[in-house]
């Protein structure tokens, strides 16, 4: 046996006795891979077959981690990633900047990476020297809404005093790409970080390369000299430590710096815009200086000022300060980590940008979902979740400053999802459609975010840690509750669908929480009011000569007389009624859905059967040639587009 196997079996009893990889971290990294669902890297192997492989062949790659630790080594078939390049919206095809560049690994190397990780972030909360407390960007229980919350916290701090902050907001460019492999280990020391970790990391940064295909479709292999692999489980970790230097200057009074990743804000407070510019102009040069020490470049043409300020202590005309030698103008707003920022915290801006989003993200998922047939509750949930994921982001910021404006900004794309959702006619107030659809207004449920978010804060600020999750769900669940009292009190006076919404106040929080029973689309036509009703057609969709009913010698057509009165239906209601009972109101329908599946279904079979009758009617008196004209069939657009989805 040679002296270099003998080495390495004495560093892997050692390892195995000392810092050798544990079950319980393989099971930990396995968690977090095991409902994964991305793109495999060069070897083809997803993460979930890699967690289901694991069953069998833990102890296998467990040593080989240990080998990996005891020779300092990281293995080379690990360190070659797949290039993918990601087109970036609204910059020209034929640009670089178009592209993000994503590299795709193996989820076994990715696997052991997350060993590393979970050590090195272990030594740096319970040894250090920790990340500076200004960096919030790839850090358990840190967020975007932390970085800008702390960015509000100083601002009120400063204007609460009379004075006035101002912000500038620095662009680094390529930073995740260009960051020296020399700063990361010359941090990896200054953070103490263990010796084997330090040489481990070291070798996994070297002869690192990235395979990609050319224009040809041949495929080249780059060797990577600078920067963190993306990608990678380590790299968000290692730009952190590689980039901290930059954010622990020797800053004078009044001056900060809150960062999220690569998106660094420095702040300078004054008691007037004159003071807070001299001292950011200083600032600002002294956090770009470190950043290029580092081997950064910042793109000061990219960067940006605001000015936080208190009643009539706004910037004066043409205001600016110089960085470097280049003119920085103040504006009025800035984006700032997906948030439209302005001096007063209105963020009237932030939703007069963002309403137009929301309505084209609704349309367009709209059009995929039509009344009859195609996708399935499931399916409408989830893309009205995908719009109000959007529509809420950074809501613990903005939700006390929610203006009677923008709260009809949220309105509008939700009730455009909520009628997909519960397959009703256009013409479905939003009261009545989200009540249908049991989702609470946007407004509403950006206040449950806001206070989960206070809750969780205030744990973390007492005891450091961070809140059991029985206790989160327990917060949520309390602030959920509260938001549907507040929901039901607003249904009291509602501007729209009065029978629909007095039918469905009493009871919403039952409604909205029900586990059974699916809208149909001739079952919201009853509930909603809007439908084939001689009362609808002729006041909103202005296709009836008069309300009367066509199947009895009633003068008016209504959801309810379909429902309770006309005799055309009364086989039918029979049947119902041996179900539900014999108060066929409304409120008292609806209620008894609610309690139950069985009524549920009863009510939907009476409307499936009796609308679809009715239908047929009105189908034949569109087809009339001796109707009047106002009846006849409509050709456009819809009807032939969803023709081939109907049933037979």
């Amino acid at each position: 046996m040679s002296m270099k196997t003998l080495t390495l079996t004495k560093n892997l009893v050692d390892l195995r006795h000392g810092i050798g990889v544990r079950d319980s971290e393989v099971g930990a990294a396995v968690l977090r891979i095991r409902s994964k669902n991305t793109a495999p890297g060069p070897d083809g192997v997803p993460a979930r077959v890699l967690a289901l492989a694991l069953n069998h062949m833990a102890d296998r790659l467990g040593e080989v981690f240990d080998a990996s630790l005891a020779s300092g080594r990281f293995p080379e078939c690990w360190k070659s990633g797949k290039l993918v390049l990601l087109r970036k919206p609204g910059r020209p095809a034929d640009s670089v900047a178009a592209y993000r560049p994503i590299v795709l690994l193996d989820e076994a190397g990715k696997l052991f990476e997350r060993v590393l990780s979970a050590r090195i972030v272990r030594h740096l909360c319970e040894v250090g020297p920790d990340l500076s407390d200004a960096q919030f960007g790839f850090r358990a229980g840190r967020s975007t809404v932390d970085a800008v919350l702390r960015l509000r916290a100083v601002t009120e701090e400063a204007v609460s005093c009379g004075g006035v902050l101002l912000a500038v907001s620095l662009d680094i460019a390529n930073a995740f790409n260009s960051l020296p492999f020399s700063c990361i280990r010359e941090a990896l020391h200054y953070h103490g970080v263990p010796k084997y970790l330090r040489r481990l990391v070291a070798d996994y940064l070297e002869e690192r390369t990235v395979v990609y295909e050319d224009r040809e479709g041949n495929l080249r292999c780059r060797p990577m000299s600078c920067g963190v692999p993306q990608g990678s489980v380590l790299g968000p970790l290692l730009w952190n430590i590689g980039y901290d230097w930059a954010l622990r200057a020797d800053f004078p009074p009044g001056l900060g710096v809150i960062c999220y990743a690569d998106d660094t804000l420095v702040t300078a407070r004054g008691a007037n815009f004159q003071d807070a510019a001299r001292l950011a102009t200083g600032g600002v040069s002294l956090v770009v200086g470190r950043i290029e020490a580092l081997g950064l470049r910042v793109a000061l043409d990219k960067t940006e000022a605001l000015l936080f300020h208190g009643p009539r202590r706004g910037p004066p005309p043409g205001a600016s300060i110089v960085v470097n030698s280049v003119l920085v103008p103040v504006r009025a707003q800035m984006k700032y980590l997906g948030l439209i920022l302005d001096g007063r915290w209105l963020f009237d801006e932030h939703f007069r940008q963002l309403a137009p989003k929301l309505v084209g993200a609704a349309s367009a998922l709209g059009r995929l979902l039509p009344n009859m047939g195609g996708p399935s509750v499931a399916t409408r949930r989830l893309y009205t979740g995908v719009v109000r994921s959007m529509a809420l982001y950074g809501a613990p910021v903005w939700a006390a400053a929610l203006t009677a404006q923008n709260r009809v900004r949220l309105w509008r794309p939700q009730r455009v999802m909520a009628v997909r959702a519960i397959r009703g006619y256009r013409t479905v107030s939003t009261e009545v459609a989200c009540a249908l659809a049991g989702t609470p207004p946007w407004d509403l449920e950006a206040e449950v975010l806001a206070e989960v978010y206070r809750r969780v804060a205030d744990y973390r600020a007492e005891s450091g840690f961070r809140p059991p999750p029985e206790d989160v769900r327990e917060w949520r669940e309390a602030a959920r509750r509260a938001t549907m009292a507040r929901w039901s009190f607003r249904l009291e006076t509602p501007r729209a669908g009065f029978a629909a919404v007095e039918a469905l106040q009493p009871v919403i929080a039952e409604w909205a929480g029900r586990q059974h029973g699916t809208l149909s689309f001739r079952l919201t036509q009853v509930l909603s009011g809007h439908g084939c009703f001689g009362k609808y057609l002729h006041t909103v969709a202005r296709r009836e000569l008069s309300p009367a009913c066509h199947h009895c010698d009633c003068s008016e057509d209504s959801a309810q007389h379909t429902l309770a009165v006309c005799p055309a239906w009364a086989a039918q209601r029979r049947a119902l009624t041996a179900v539900i009972g014999v108060d066929l109101s409304l409120p008292a329908v609806v209620r008894s859905m609610a309690g139950s599946d069985s009524c549920f279904t009863a009510v939907a079979t009476f409307c499936e059967v009796v609308i679809s009758r009715k239908e047929a009617a009105e189908r034949a008196r569109e087809d009339d040639l001796h109707s009047d004209p106002i009846r006849r069939r409509r050709t456009g657009r819809r009807r032939p587009a969803y023709h081939s989805l109907m049933p037979p």
